[in-house]
């Protein structure tokens, strides 16, 4: 029944798929999209939810119909779907830190975090999004040479009884869980302080204001990306302390990978990024010239 997970996953990646590229190329085609600091960390929000989902997506067919993958090969797609986890949660923090300098320095925002700075930024993202799950790999093939072997199941971190690699559990899930527990922090330390710096210009008065919304979205979607890892992180820590079983495991990571971590990728273009008015108008205005191109070819 595990294969009931696959639906739910398949529906968002459908969405996903859909809406991120038109975003994608609204960004990239628009010149003044493209130098914009918030619209450009976005993208790079895009690009990472996209590679995710794509390894994401591999990983749990594969663990639902339990084909046998090369040992190599699953730890290169849990490398891949790790980075470009953690690139999204550190997006996601580079994108409220963004929008707290706009609203409380908009005469230094631009000299604060110029697109120059913002390159460097997303260069320095995918530097510590890819270092640590690849030292992760990197360490763990020093406790078993078998690459090659071949397993029915790909999870993250899947060993058996080693003291050394369970050492090495353990220290992986407490440097996830301070990362997260960082992240988390920043976030809402900087939405605390974008509440109280701009509680008395009247944004917040009414009920269903832009303010508000946009608050309760962003938290709604900080929420979605986080937990799951959390989630993660229990799994891996229960299955090593031997509180669930491997069958019990494969139940919790099915849902976890194939709804959890799948539904914020399909929401995060809806909710976040066509709330933009500039997004949304380059949107508008492509399909609608495409359709008027269409009809005139007719």
């Amino acid at each position: 029944m595990l294969w009931t997970f696959l639906i739910p996953a398949a529906i968002f990646s459908v969405v996903t798929l859909l809406v991120n590229p038109m975003i994608l190329v609204s960004i990239l085609k628009k010149d003044k999209l493209r130098k914009e600091t918030r619209y450009i960390l976005l993208a790079n929000l895009m690009v990472s939810d996209l590679i995710f989902l794509l390894f994401n997506s591999i990983i749990s067919t594969c663990n639902v119909i339990r084909w046998y993958v090369h040992k190599i090969l699953c730890y290169t797609m849990i490398v891949f779907t790790f980075a470009s986890y953690s690139s999204c949660v550190l997006t996601f923090t580079a994108m409220v830190v963004d929008t707290y300098l706009a609203i409380c320095f908009p005469l230094h925002y631009y000299s604060l975090l110029s697109m120059q700075r913002t390159k460097k930024i997303l260069v320095a993202i995918w530097i510590f999004s890819i270092l640590f799950p690849l030292s992760v790999f990197l360490t763990s093939e020093t406790f078993d040479g078998d690459t090659l072997k071949r397993q029915n199941v790909c999870l993250m971190l899947y060993y058996g009884p080693d003291e050394r690699k369970n050492t090495l559990v353990t220290i992986v899930c407490s440097c996830a869980i301070f990362f997260l527990m960082i992240c988390s922090v920043m976030i809402t330390y900087f939405y605390v302080k974008l509440y109280t710096m701009t509680r008395k210009s009247g944004i917040w008065v009414h009920r269903f204001s832009r303010a508000r919304i946009t608050l309760l979205t962003h938290s709604i979607l900080l929420g979605l990306y986080i937990v799951p890892a959390f989630i993660l992180t229990a799994e891996i820590m229960m299955f090593k302390n031997n509180v669930i079983s491997m069958n019990a495991r494969m139940w919790i990571s099915a849902c976890n990978n194939g709804l959890m971590m799948v539904m914020p990728r399909a929401l995060s273009p809806l909710l976040y990024g066509l709330r933009y008015r500039e997004i949304a108008a380059t949107l508008k205005h492509w399909i609608s010239r495409n359709r008027v191109s269409s009809d005139s070819c007719t």
